[in-house]
């Protein structure tokens, strides 16, 4: 056999409707049970375990028990940024031509979260600004913080975190696969987006990835970021 990596595997894994299902449900960032991915996928609870068995032997899930419960999550951050840029060759037509059924499709062109950051267009135009506003400079094709960095995110309550041990950037941009534009992912975007949960401009939905901007956080990016509502509407 030649000396080269088991793509084949990680196919294999990826080529069940049920299981890219799964694996979507799990960009959330949060971890799930077995019932919980079954009734996403809309499959049974034997078969959704056979699917996340298979998920994990390739490597992509993980999981843990807490009391009575197993709960399954992306493996790591690895896993969950070649899945995105995955699903940026995918095709997305479907998603457009349902855009208004009661699954929010068009929501989770707005506002989602990949993983733990916020992605969609909110995603995109959050980043778009930070570079605007200097806060965020583009330096040799990666993104790092700029001249007004601190100062803008301690205003808000979210000091920039320092360097992890790993030497992994602070901030780095992900290709947004419904915008084809880049948001920013790392330590910095996962913080802020925690704090957006927080402080309540964003909130979480039962069994989807689509993130609801409240009425404050429609406020708040217009007023802080410039992003206002109009921008993120713009394209739903």
């Amino acid at each position: 056999m030649a000396m080269e990596p088991r793509l084949d595997i990680i196919g294999a894994a990826l080529a069940d409707v049920s299981r890219s299902q799964i694996l979507c449900a799990l960009m959330d960032g949060r971890a799930f049970t077995n019932k919980e991915l079954a009734c996403v996928a809309g499959i049974a609870p034997q078969t959704a375990s056979a699917h996340l068995k298979h998920l994990q032997l390739a490597g992509l899930t993980s999981s843990l028990r807490s009391g009575r419960h197993i709960y399954h999550r992306i493996a790591d951050k690895n896993v969950a940024g070649v899945l995105e840029a995955i699903a940026g060759l995918s095709p997305t037509d479907h998603l457009r031509r349902n855009g208004s059924s009661r699954h929010g499709g068009a929501d989770i062109f707005r506002a989602r979260s990949c993983y733990n950051h916020i992605a969609g267009r909110l995603g995109v135009l959050l980043t778009e600004r930070l570079i605007d506003l200097n806060v965020l400079q583009l330096s040799e094709g990666a993104v790092v913080p700029g001249d007004h960095g601190n100062r803008f995110f301690s205003d808000i309550g979210l000091p920039i975190p320092s360097a992890s041990p790993a030497h992994d950037p602070v901030v780095k941009l992900c290709l947004d696969w419904t915008e084809r534009r880049h948001h920013i992912s790392g330590p910095l975007a996962t913080q802020l987006m925690q704090h957006a949960i927080r402080a309540g401009w964003l909130e979480r939905r039962r069994n989807s990835r689509a993130l609801t901007i409240t009425e404050r956080g429609y406020e708040t990016f217009d007023r802080i970021f410039g992003v206002n509502r109009e921008m993120i509407e713009g394209g739903s």
